[in-house]
């Protein structure tokens, strides 16, 4: 496979050139987007050639990425991913070996944050209008870091090994701002941002909102940014419990009014609703009684429980005294 003709670019094209036709065919052909997963390999296969300077320069020279090498190893060691997984199963990098080809852009972290909501407003749903501050690189005075040759990491080869150790000069991000810029600040930018986040009605404890891109922001042209993730945590009620799409009311009521009836207002979120327990007939502690389409989302039920206080028997005690007798 030649690597220039899959990503379409001429030889001796420069790095911003070939990432950008990476990014072009990335898009076109993953199967995410409803790509062919076979052209997306030979998409991947040749942006692993061309952006690694030691795979470029042997492939410009001898045609093939390993240099020409009969076991097709790379110069100088085992392949990378065969002695990753003799020494750990493949799920890790002990020795700091360079991956076999970059599994597409690279994707900065997600920032966690937690969300309190009341009761009545995951009932009800609500609109937060949070205000963030997204910091952000300056690719407008950023240059690539020539130390590591934009890699964010030196390589330093061991006999058959290779450690990757972080850039000291660009501090593992592969860039420096090359100053002064009227931009920004020293290379990062501060951008604040009012975000109006919708809080859907019913939405649980433990649910999380997505703010996608407002996470961790790009430090080299061609990665993608992280996610801002919200875990949303609902508040308890005084008077109000939740199960499933019920909304569950409890109170208590009296021996004699749980035979005879009484009328109780249940103060609901969507305004009060009155009931005559009478219509109910004698109420029984151990079970719940239903006013359907009052619970979340108008699909759930509203379950009213009574909690039935007995009367006590007083009783009656009699004091005698015992006269002691006398000496």
């Amino acid at each position: 496979m030649d690597p220039y003709e899959a990503l379409g670019v001429p030889k001796g094209a420069s790095d911003d050139e070939i990432k950008k036709a990476y990014r072009k065919h990335v898009l076109r052909t993953h199967p995410d987007k409803g790509g062919d997963p076979e052209q997306f390999k030979k998409v991947q296969g040749a942006y692993d050639i061309l952006s690694d300077p030691q795979k470029k320069e042997n492939f410009d020279r001898f045609g093939t990425a390993d240099g020409g090498n009969p076991n097709g190893f790379p110069p100088g060691g085992f392949p990378p991913d065969l002695f990753a997984q003799m020494f750990g199963g493949g799920g890790g990098n002990p020795f700091g070996f360079p991956q076999q080809g970059p599994r597409g852009p690279v994707r900065r972290a997600n920032f966690e944050h937690e969300l309190r909501v009341s009761f009545e407003e995951s009932f009800r749903g609500v609109t937060k209008n949070l205000r963030i501050t997204i910091d952000k690189t300056c690719f407008a005075c950023r240059k690539k870091c020539q130390a590591c040759q934009g890699r964010g990491h030196i390589q330093h080869q061991m006999g058959p090994m290779i450690m990757n150790q972080p850039c000291g000069t660009c501090r593992g991000e592969g860039g420096l701002a090359q100053g002064p810029c009227d931009q920004c600040q020293g290379g990062r930018k501060k951008e604040p941002l009012n975000l109006e986040l919708k809080i859907p009605a019913g939405i649980e404890h433990g649910n999380t909102l997505t703010g996608h891109g407002l996470g961790e922001q790009p430090r080299n042209p061609g990665e993608e940014a992280g996610d801002i993730i919200f875990h949303i945590r609902v508040e308890q009620h005084p008077e109000f419990m939740r199960q499933g799409l019920d909304l569950i009311y409890q109170t208590s009521i009296s021996f004699e009014d749980s035979v005879n009836g009484k009328k109780i207002t249940v103060p609901h979120f969507d305004g009060p609703i009155h009931i005559d327990t009478a219509d109910w007939g004698v109420l029984d502690p151990r079970e719940d009684y239903i006013v359907p389409f009052k619970g979340f989302k108008g699909q759930g039920r509203l379950r009213v429980q009574f909690n039935v206080v007995y009367p006590h028997a007083k009783a009656r005690f009699t004091l005698t005294r015992t006269e002691q007798p006398k000496e």
